[in-house]
């Protein structure tokens, strides 16, 4: 590729970041007018219920003055008169076969059982405000240039002549430029702790049964912030590097995840306790732009007979609804072990059995479809995993055990010379040669240096402990 074609690849992910970021504001916006509105009008209890669904704290922010639904649609309606000499229709009656028709959607969407998880295409089309840079993203690989309608004379294509200078960079800084009041507006609602999730009454197959199960999975919903960033992340470069391979990239670049490099639908990270398998994953749901399923044996197993493999079911559906999405499995050993034969050997329970069984199902799924779903699973015993799900887990990472580069960084991150605590705490000096004490600590995982710094500073704290019980007036 020459410079010019990685401009605008990296210029397209810029223009459509910056699309998608004013979408999501105007979202926000919106839902912060209906909610003053309906304070304002007495409805409480809609507005909590309101809050409750769309997962944001609307108590963080207030409407700017002047500014208010009833305004904007005033404002519309002068708008409209101006342009068109009339006044715009809002709402009109509903005609009787119409509510008819609504009626006995409504019969059959209550009486429906579950839909089949193959049924991915079921869901409710992406949003359809997308920027000019995303509808040409297929193209970026070669320089396809479209002439622009002029704005004054609607449906007339300016000509673009032969040889004409084309100022690239001022056409990206045009897509890409955000206006000073639109960048605050989008660094503050940008927070990770207000995701705005999709109500799950616009899922089609909504019903009771999978109202009952969606709120179940929705609680292992990541929404509140991690804050571990990669730099935190002390070695284990190939395993990030990888990981956002499979999460990151597919998202910001799609145009060159096509093909025979489509992304991968599951990862694996094995390696021994306490090397950072499960820090990775609140990496991913720190820095991913995703929803993050954070999911444990006791989120999708039930006591009673089938939930089991229902709840897998109602998991993979919903992450495809919230697509972008990545699963985590942590401790997988714990769900996939090894199944037993067909004579029943080993004492597995039947339910178990369907459980895995199920789940594998679903991940053959993702396989087949084009949602940005993404399975991340952790084990400490992969040895002990079904080897049907190894398959189906297409990338495996080993976590190992840090070099002596990276336990002597972990040694300067957790004891540096001068350690000053929060809140006017007490400052710790030390001196430590952590060249040796990093060749002391080999075979150490994170978690154990860790705990060695943790002892080595609280050697300190006692002394402070004896002085203080031991004085007197």
């Amino acid at each position: 590729m020459t410079d010019l074609s990685y401009q605008m690849i990296r210029s397209a992910n810029q223009a459509r970041e910056a699309e998608d970021q004013r979408a999501e504001s105007r979202k926000r916006n919106l839902l912060l007018l209906v909610n003053h509105y309906l304070n304002e009008e007495g409805y409480i209890e809609t507005a909590t219920a309101l809050s409750k669904e769309t997962n944001l704290d609307f108590s963080k922010f207030e409407v700017c003055d002047n500014v208010d639904l009833i305004t904007v649609l005033l404002e519309y309606e002068s708008y409209h008169f101006v342009k068109f000499q009339r006044y715009p229709k809002i709402s009109k009656p509903v005609t009787a076969s119409k509510l008819v028709r609504s009626k006995s959607r409504k019969t059959e969407a209550e009486g429906q059982q579950l839909t089949p998880a193959a049924a991915g295409n079921g869901l409710l089309p992406a949003p359809a405000a997308q920027s000019a840079f995303e509808d040409e993203n297929a193209g970026l690989s070669g320089l396809v240039i479209r002439g622009q309608t002029d704005p004054a004379s609607p449906g007339v294509k300016q000509k673009r002549r032969a040889g004409q200078i084309i100022d690239f960079r001022g056409m990206i800084n045009a897509e890409t430029r955000l206006t000073v009041e639109e960048g605050q507006s989008g660094q503050q609602f940008h927070d990770p702790a207000d995701r705005l999730l999709k109500p799950l009454g616009s899922f089609l197959g909504y019903n009771q049964e999978w109202r009952d199960l969606a709120s179940t999975i929705s609680r292992d919903i990541f929404l509140h912030n991690p804050n571990v960033r990669w730099q935190d992340i002390i070695g284990l470069e190939s395993a990030k590097r990888l990981v956002k391979e499979a999460v990151v990239y597919p998202i910001k670049y799609p145009q060159l995840f096509t093909g025979i490099l489509s992304p991968w639908k599951g990862l694996l990270l094995y390696g021994p306790p306490g090397t950072g398998k499960t820090l990775l994953a609140k990496a991913v749901a720190t820095e991913c732009n995703t929803t993050f399923f954070n999911i444990s044996a006791s989120s999708i197993v039930s006591k009673w007979r089938g939930d089991s493999e229902k709840l897998v079911r109602v998991l993979f559906e919903m992450a495809r609804f919230h697509a972008p999405s990545t699963i985590f499995l942590d401790e997988l050993d714990s769900l996939m072990s090894q199944r037993a034969g067909a004579g029943g050997g080993g004492g597995e329970h039947e339910g178990s059995r369907r459980m895995k069984t199920e789940l594998l199902v679903q991940m053959d799924g993702l396989a087949k479809t084009d949602e940005l779903v993404f399975l991340l699973a952790a084990s400490n015993l992969p040895w002990e995993l079904d080897h049907a799900m190894l398959r189906r887990l297409e990338k495996r990472i080993l976590v190992d055990l840090p070099n002596h580069e990276a336990r002597q960084k972990m040694m300067e991150q957790h004891l540096p010379p001068i350690s000053r605590q929060p809140d006017g705490g007490l400052e710790l000096r030390c001196d430590v040669d952590y060249e040796r004490a990093a060749a002391l600590t080999e075979g150490y995982s994170g978690s154990d240096i860790t705990l060695v710094c943790k002892e080595a500073a609280m050697r300190v704290v006692r002394k402070i402990f004896d002085a203080l019980e031991n004085h007197t007036e």
